[in-house]
């Protein structure tokens, strides 16, 4: 009994040894496996969270170049009113020195020597309209033949307008005139300049 005991055993050991065995060629297959599918499974994820993140991140820039190009756009449009309201102003105070000029002393000298010029530039039969309450400054002055003086009261400020129909020629020489051909003068030496 002893030799059969001895042989159960060692047949029993020995199926041990064999499910043993087998039990660890599966524990690794099945960490083989596991450890497989979770690096497959990482690197999916890595993958689509790559994606993920361009995708928001071009998404951020977007947005943030959108609300740049917003931002600028305001502030160019509050500069340009800004520019435009010291424009305003200053073209205002422009305008009351040439309304004070048009009433003082300088004015009747001025404008005799204006009126002297615009007729010569435009000629024998030239016609020149100023205010009415200039046209007692301008009779002294000499003028080409055939032109004539005659009151316009859509000059506001002073100066003269003239024209010679047979030569098709017309000029604004008043001092509104003047003053609005400085506007464009002035917005570009002025030193406000819409750089964002």
């Amino acid at each position: 009994m002893n030799e059969l005991d001895t042989r159960a055993g060692r047949f029993l050991d020995s199926i041990r040894a064999e499910g043993e065995a087998a039990c660890a060629a599966i524990k690794e297959e099945t960490e083989r496996t596991i450890n497989s599918q979770l690096d497959e499974t990482r690197k999916a994820e890595n993958a689509r969270v790559e994606r993920t993140l361009r995708f928001e991140t071009e998404r951020a820039r977007t947005r943030a170049n959108r609300d740049l190009s917003a931002a600028r756009m305001a502030a160019r449009a509050t500069l340009a009113a800004q520019r435009q309201q010291i424009a305003d102003e200053t073209f205002a105070k422009a305008k009351a020195q040439l309304a004070d000029f048009a009433a003082s002393d300088k004015y009747a000298a001025w404008l005799q020597t204006e009126a002297a010029a615009l007729a010569e530039a435009l000629g024998e039969g030239a016609q020149l309209a100023a205010r009415t309450a200039d046209l007692p400054l301008l009779q002294n002055v000499k003028l080409p033949a055939g032109a004539a003086l005659t009151a316009d009261d859509s000059i506001a400020i002073g100066g003269l307008k003239g024209a010679n129909p047979a030569k098709g020629l017309a000029a604004d020489d008043t001092l509104a005139a003047r003053l609005d051909a400085q506007h464009e003068w002035f917005l570009q030496n002025a030193g406000l300049e819409i750089n964002i």
